[in-house]
């Protein structure tokens, strides 16, 4: 359970799925082998026409070549009433003070539709970032004493 009493959203890898600190987290893919205590809300993951286009003609080329159209197909996907409802749910949880984790298997978010998923609930007054790992963030400006 969180201690905050300011909802919000957490976006992160599965891999990163044991540090979270959220009240609810939700497994937004395609899979349904769900993780054990996550959530699986396949309603929000990319729809089967845009998931087999990605494994069909883009997986294994560079995002910047295709992420412009997946992001924009996912995007009017957003806009259909199966997803709005489930983003609907999530809003009301985050305005009712919960903390929820929204995980897929993309190592990163930046070509990614968790990050789309944030982003169109920051439009609408909820707070969302990416899980960033502190054990693998290095301070170089602090220097290490040396001890002999």
């Amino acid at each position: 359970m969180s201690t905050t009493t300011t909802g919000r959203i957490i976006t992160a890898s599965i891999s990163s799925i044991k540090k979270l600190n959220c009240d609810e987290i939700w497994q937004i893919t395609r899979s349904d082998k769900v993780i054990t205590g996550n959530k699986w809300v396949s309603e929000l993951a990319p729809g089967w026409d845009l998931f087999n286009q990605y494994l069909h003609n883009w997986k294994g080329k560079p995002p910047e070549e295709w992420w412009h159209l997946c992001a924009q197909a996912y995007n009017e996907e957003l806009q259909s009433e199966v997803k709005l409802a489930a983003l609907r749910r999530l809003w009301s949880l985050v305005n009712y003070g919960k903390v929820i984790g929204l995980v897929c298997f993309c190592p990163v978010d930046r070509y990614c539709h968790r990050r789309l998923v944030a982003e169109f609930l920051h439009k609408h007054g909820i707070v969302a970032e990416e899980y960033s790992d502190p054990a693998s963030q290095r301070d170089e400006s602090v220097v290490q004493a040396l001890l002999f």
